[in-house]
């Protein structure tokens, strides 16, 4: 039996009870699931996306989700959300439910990462504990909610944007990576120059996006972009919207690091809000500890 004090790491057992529990965590903490306790259920139970939840008693206390992306970096596990009820915190509930995550993850993939706001020190140490370390440099958030975005179809000058053929089309922005097709769950694409006579046709930057769905949206999100001009990171930002507009989706993001000043300033161009500085926790799978360990956690807190 699990008294007050004592509560439980485990996976979502697909129950609208634990939807519910997860759905009053998020509300508590965040409040931007758009989604019933039925189509969380749907969400968790029918695809890649994977919950963890902590529980005392009848009561769920925090929970934490995660889903595998696929990127010419390879496969992560994205550790994509982690909420605990404002009452249970201090208690290494955050840290347990990433480790939990994680045991899980390294069976799909070899590195996982988060996002975590640079001023949120308890997220932080959260991940620190866990095993992760710090990405070296910070990077802006930016968000656009589709919802906000102009409904008229965003045009581009002197640039046209395509699907790649392959990665080799990407060569000349990844000269040290080897070629990979991408993934269903990604999309590449190449920007060529269209004015000029010499140079019409020319690529001009390339930009990945994989496309997802979480707890508080489905979207896009820019994982990588380069342009050799303005113009081309300017249509390369404005294709992903417009791709994610006719896909009827909610949010296109990226995190775009604070020294590429130039990509931060197609984003605010095509209406992007930043929403502050963050930073990229990592780790490699398996966790310290867990090669052998459990994905469910029985240890009292």
């Amino acid at each position: 039996m699990v008294t007050r004090n004592e509560t439980i790491v485990r996976p979502f057992d697909g129950s609208p009870t634990d939807a519910e529990g997860i759905l009053a965590v998020e509300r508590a903490t965040f409040d931007e699931s758009p989604y019933t306790p039925h189509e969380i259920v749907r969400l968790l139970t029918g695809g890649e996306c994977a919950a963890w939840v902590a529980t005392t008693g009848d009561t769920v206390a925090g929970f934490a989700i995660a889903f595998p992306t696929h990127s010419l970096a390879g496969v992560r596990w994205e550790v994509d959300l982690l909420a605990v009820r404002p009452g249970w915190r201090g208690r290494g509930l955050a840290t347990r439910l990433i480790r939990a995550a994680c045991a899980h993850g390294a069976r799909i993939a070899p590195v996982a990462r988060a996002v975590v706001a640079t001023d949120n020190r308890a997220s932080l140490r959260a991940f620190q504990r866990a095993g992760f370390r710090q990405a070296a440099h910070p990077s802006h958030l930016f968000i656009l909610r589709l919802a906000d975005a102009p409904s008229r179809p965003i045009l581009t000058i002197g640039v046209s944007v395509r699907d790649a053929a392959g990665a080799h089309e990407l060569a000349p922005w990844l000269p040290d990576r080897a070629p990979v097709e991408p993934h269903p769950g990604a999309s590449l694409l190449v920007a060529e120059q269209q004015d000029g006579d010499s140079d019409a046709g020319e690529p001009a930057g390339y930009e990945e996006l994989l496309w997802v769905r979480t707890l508080l949206y489905a979207g896009v999100w820019i994982e990588s972009l380069a342009g050799d001009s303005a113009a081309a990171r300017a249509a390369l930002v404005r294709e992903a919207v417009s791709r994610a507009m006719a896909r009827d989706l909610d949010e296109v993001g990226a995190m775009v690091p604070a020294g590429d000043v130039e990509w931060r300033e197609a984003m605010r161009a095509a209406g992007f809000q930043s929403l502050g500085e963050f930073m990229w926790m990592v780790a490699r799978l398996p966790l310290p500890g867990l090669a052998r360990a459990s994905a469910v956690d029985g240890a009292s807190a």
